[in-house]
This record gives C-alpha cells, sequence and structure tokens, in this order.
C-alpha cells in the first residue's frame, strides 16, 4: 500500500529551525543543478512516498517545466526526472 505525504509533512521535513529558504528555492536549487530551466518554482504536489521511506514530489516552474524530486530521509534532496518522463515510466500524473 502507498503511504502519501501532506504538503504539511514536506514542509516539516525540509523546514529545521532556522531554515532560510522557503521549500520552493530549495526545491528550485536542484532543479537547476541538473541543467533543467526553472526561474521559479510555481507549485508543488505530493506524489507519495516511496518504500524507502523517502517523499515524491512534482515541483511546476514559472516557465511551464514540470520535474519530480526525492526527498530522502536526510533531508537531502535528489532530482529524478521530468513530469513527462516520471509520467511515462510510473503512469502517474504530476499534475
Amino acid at each position: 500500500m502507498r503511504a502519501f505525504l501532506s504538503l504539511g509533512s514536506v514542509l516539516l521535513l525540509l523546514s529545521p529551525p532556522g531554515l532560510a529558504q522557503p521549500v520552493e528555492v530549495l526545491f528550485q536549487a536542484v532543479i537547476t543543478s541538473e541543467g533543467h530551466a526553472c526561474p521559479s518554482v510555481t507549485s508543488v504536489k505530493v506524489l507519495g512516498k516511496s518504500t524507502s521511506g523517502a517523499g515524491i514530489v512534482a515541483a511546476a516552474c514559472s516557465d511551464g517545466s514540470r520535474h519530480v524530486i526525492e526527498i530522502l530521509p536526510d533531508r537531502s534532496l535528489n532530482y529524478i526526472s521530468s513530469c513527462s518522463t516520471f509520467g511515462a515510466i510510473s503512469g502517474t500524473s504530476c499534475f
């Protein structure tokens, strides 16, 4: 059975005391570090949780691109793929 995280849970996972950046900025940094354009993140949707305990979220960018990001149990972020690639492989729509 697939467990889902709420957006509030995502924010708690990424927001230890004293965090200076909003979660959207952190997602944008992961996307751009992989060489993808993302002027700013405009929307985030929780897609679920993997069996390893990682949260899976989709991030929509202001330029229309959409990406999938993994939130690891240690709060680090990992770029997975574009939403179109993710959807083609998993059959799951990001938004």
